[in-house]
């Protein structure tokens, strides 16, 4: 990296990440939008065959009342190649984290998230035709009710909602090539406002993916006086912990837990998961093994631009909710990664404490520090802070044995059905108990545990 992108890259990022400019950018959309007087609009953008939209419908009715929101239906086609490199690996875990995410917050989980082809394409059109429709009460509901007959494989139920919406639907404009011209205009729109995925809400200029982000859309309509958030839609629950009464975190230490942790230097959520997962790993007595992996762009998977945008304005607010320095970032690729990555291996053949030490340091120089890891002076003034002395890194980055463990770890990632990073395998006295992927689902995490202390030592429920 030249002087010049080590001087620029912190500076621009801390720019873009700054909630001064947020707030200016909020301010002067609502103030439009109070000049002419509109609604308070928010558009719901979802594909029929996505699970997470399914729950994201059933909370919006209640959203739409307690705000007194106009919201507006978007359907979308299948996801590009470029923003979903794992499509099947995708459609096999958002079934299963749905279900743990339903249960969580008390929704109706899909029964099956393999609907048959026929079915798919009749709630498709259904769809479709409610967002053309010119009706603005209870479209969230009836949206939802198609859904839930989807999902629950309730083929009547799907039929009876085709006649209670009294739709021809053998109107010309529902023909194949109409629904696919219909789905890539919207497609389009969604790019040109910023986003690409399913299960997505757009108001006023940002993004709020499902179940996960509408906690965040709360406390923005509640700072516009429009009603009141609740903790309702919250899944972090970092420093209370689902187990903390003292004879039953002894029983639930005493399971010989251990838990692989893969992550990306390169990857902003991975940053915000490391501090947080060794609270949790002390809170419970896991011994945690570190899995660092090359990022995607380095195994020849580039992320556009418009992937990159969202996901780095979303940890800035996930980081300012956890209370973690964030925005001052200089971009590891190449060089950056591979010292992070030959530290990392050397040190763990010696003390994971130590791999994560450096690890955090790490993580801490490119995501709020703008350090340029490539720069020898900071790898080195980086490890050292860790307690890593320099013969170690000098040794570290004298080998190439790190290339080999970085891609047996990616293997292992892929063999469990995942893809991104940070995700987590949990076992229990040996045995596999739990894998999941995100830094938003360390509660996963706890719950499995939760779940296992359960067969001998009932707890109560978390509601």
């Amino acid at each position: 990296m030249s002087r010049l992108q080590r001087f620029l890259q912190p500076r621009l990022s801390a720019t873009l990440t700054s909630n001064k400019l947020r707030d200016l950018r909020r301010s002067g959309l609502e103030a439009w939008r109070r000049l002419g007087r509109y609604p308070h609009q928010v558009s719901v953008w979802l594909r029929v065959d996505d699970p997470y939209a399914y729950l994201l419908l059933q909370a919006l009715p209640t959203l739409e009342a307690d705000f007194g929101l106009r919201i507006s239906l978007r359907m979308l086609g299948s996801g590009s190649p470029d923003t979903t490199p794992e499509p099947e690996r995708l459609t096999q875990f958002s079934g299963h984290d749905a279900t743990r995410l339903a249960r969580w917050h008390g929704l109706d989980a899909p029964t099956s998230w393999q609907a048959n082809a026929k079915d798919l394409a009749l709630a498709e059109r259904l769809l479709i035709a409610l967002e053309l429709s010119d009706q603005e009460a209870s479209v969230m509901e009836q949206a939802r009710d198609v859904l839930r007959a989807l999902w629950r494989k309730d083929h009547p139920a799907l039929q009876q909602c085709q006649d209670e919406l009294a739709i021809n639907m053998g109107s010309a404009k529902f023909d194949a090539d109409s629904i696919a011209s219909h789905l890539k205009r919207n497609a389009d729109k969604q790019r040109q406002l910023g986003h690409y995925a399913s299960a997505m809400l757009h108001y006023a200029g940002e993004w709020y993916w499902g179940i996960d982000r509408l906690d965040y859309l709360s406390r923005r309509l509640t700072s516009l006086n429009l009603g009141t958030a609740s903790a309702q839609w919250s899944t972090h629950i970092d420093g209370h912990f689902l187990v903390s009464d003292a004879e039953r975190l002894a029983d639930l230490r005493a399971l010989d837990a251990e838990l692989d942790v893969y992550f990306s230097y390169r990857s902003p959520y991975s940053y915000l998961a490391l501090s947080r997962i060794r609270l949790l790993a002390e809170h419970y007595g896991i011994v945690l093994r570190l899995k660092p992996v090359l990022p995607m762009v380095m195994r020849g998977l580039p992320v556009p631009t418009i992937k990159r945008l969202y996901i780095l304005l979303d940890s800035k607010r996930e980081a300012d909710l956890l209370d973690l320095d964030f925005g001052r970032i200089c971009d590891p690729v190449g060089a950056g990664v591979e010292h992070c990555l030959a530290v990392t291996h050397a040190v763990l053949t010696q003390s994971e404490k130590l791999a994560l030490d450096f690890a955090e340091s790490a993580c801490a120089a490119i995501w709020h520090e703008g350090r340029d890891l490539s720069h020898l002076p900071e790898i080195y003034a980086c490890a050292l802070r860790a307690g890593v002395t320099a013969d170690i890194v000098d040794a570290a980055l004298a080998s190439d044995d790190w290339r080999e463990a970085a891609s047996q770890h990616h293997g292992e990632l892929l063999a469990l059905g995942l893809w991104g990073v940070p995700s987590f395998n949990l076992h229990l006295d040996g045995q596999p108990l739990c894998q999941t992927w995100g830094q938003d689902r360390l509660w996963v995490l706890e719950d499995a545990l939760n779940d296992a202390l359960k067969i001998n030592h009932p707890l109560s429920s978390r509601r």
